[in-house]
């Protein structure tokens, strides 16, 4: 007995060793399985030699239809041509196969749609589902399957409209024929494939221009296609008389509507240049106010009148002139301001400027203050602050007038005009 033992440890550990090991990795074992049990619901397992079952390798066990690389480690593809597979194609567990290039199962009776997981096979190459029972629309996910090759989906019940295959560049052939595909004929990248059919579907509309290089044969059974290629030739679109007249007018509508448009612009911009040019003359007047006769005098009385009726109603007829520091305007009332006669000297952005003459003689300048919304006191406060600020080159305010609605600064008059008119008038 004692003997017997090392020869039966020796046994074991030489059947450990040359076992077959399992190469595939048992979660695709298990959705292998799964995948077979779809097709055929429990029959195939059973059956001697076929394999597909948890307890063998694909690879090493040699299953049938499946075939591995040359290392036998994992599934490259799966060929199950011709052998009475009934059931539905399940996508979502063949696709756990990570390295699986081709899958073939054409010559059965698989039912059902296919399924939108197709696109998990990102290494697929060939994809062959020829006479089948395959029903429903083509997923758009198919195209998304970066390295397929061949496409062979004929001899099925396809329906719906077939998906945009451009994306594919890699795809060199197409076969769909024999299927009830409505719509029109998607774009394909035409000029890279070897082999192309759509014939006998419900395809309509024309078929596209660039596909010279296929004839008839690959667009024949379907009534609806026409083309160059098929004996129904496309119709000729008849151009509409009443069509080109209505873009007509409507395009003659905007070039008129254009037209007003820069008409008014240019309107405008030469209303805008004539008052530029009158503010010109109105101040290069001002300057040469010496001019004789009546239309001096209407200027100086037109003047005087605005300035006197907006000051009257700025706030009434008043004697409230504040003098501040002159003897020239000693004396000088609200009154003989409103009395004198008075020449428009200037215009600015707070109010206008006055060259006045009272009765005394002695001209002053009136600068009128509109719509400075400041309380008679707060006016007070600040025009003692200027006041206070004494410069050789600063003209001093002499005396001022406030009411509620307007505002009156009077400032000797200087004889030779201001800095800003002999430097912006005299040059221009």
């Amino acid at each position: 007995m004692d003997r017997i033992r090392p020869a039966l440890w020796g046994f074991f550990v030489l059947f450990l060793l040359y076992s077959p090991a399992k190469a595939e990795d048992q979660s695709v074992i298990d959705a292998l399985v799964v995948f077979m049990d779809r097709l055929v619901p429990g029959s195939v397992q059973t059956t001697p030699g076929w394999g597909w079952n948890t307890s063998s390798d694909p690879c090493t066990s040699k299953w049938v239809g499946i075939t591995c690389d040359k290392d036998n480690k994992t599934v490259k593809k799966i060929a199950l041509d011709k052998v009475n597979l009934s059931g539905t194609l399940d996508f979502e567990s063949v696709c756990k196969v990570s390295n699986l290039l081709v899958l073939s199962v054409n010559f059965n009776n698989i039912t059902g749609n296919l399924q939108q997981e197709v696109s998990n096979c990102k290494r697929l190459t060939h994809l062959y589902l020829s006479e089948n029972r395959f029903s429903g629309s083509l997923p758009d996910s198919i195209t998304d399957l970066p390295n397929v090759k061949r496409i062979v989906i004929s001899n099925n019940g396809f329906t719906g409209q077939l998906p945009d295959f451009s994306r594919l560049t890699s795809l060199l052939s197409f076969f769909a024929q024999y299927n009830q595909f409505t719509g029109p004929v998607p774009p394909f990248n035409y000029r890279q494939l070897d082999g192309f059919s759509v014939a006998n579907n419900d395809l309509s509309g024309p078929i596209p221009d660039d596909t010279g290089r296929f004839d008839a044969n690959s667009f024949a059974g379907n009534p609806q296609l026409c083309g160059k290629e098929l004996a129904v030739q496309c119709p000729v679109k008849k151009s509409n008389k009443k069509s080109k007249l209505r873009d007509f007018l409507i395009y003659s509508g905007y070039v008129v509507l254009v037209f007003i448009v820069l008409v008014l612009i240019a309107i405008l911009a030469c209303k805008k240049t004539k008052k530029q040019h009158g503010d010109v003359k109105t101040r290069s007047s001002a300057k040469n106010g010496s001019d004789s006769g009546q239309s001096s005098g209407s200027k100086n009385s037109r003047a005087r009148s605005e300035f006197s009726t907006t000051s009257v109603e700025g706030g009434g007829v008043s004697s409230s002139m504040v003098v501040l520091s002159s003897p020239v305007v000693n004396g000088l009332r609200f009154e003989d301001l409103l009395r004198a006669p008075a020449e428009l000297i200037g215009r600015g952005k707070h109010g206008s400027l006055y060259k006045v003459r009272p009765d005394n003689g002695v001209p002053v300048v009136v600068k009128r203050i509109k719509d400075w919304k400041i309380s008679r006191d707060e006016f007070k406060k600040r025009l003692q602050k200027i006041v206070e600020i004494k410069h050789p080159n600063v003209l001093p305010v002499i005396a001022y007038y406030s009411s509620k609605q307007e505002k009156l600064l009077v400032y000797e008059f200087q004889q030779n005009d201001s800095l800003f008119r002999l430097l912006h008038v005299e040059l221009t």
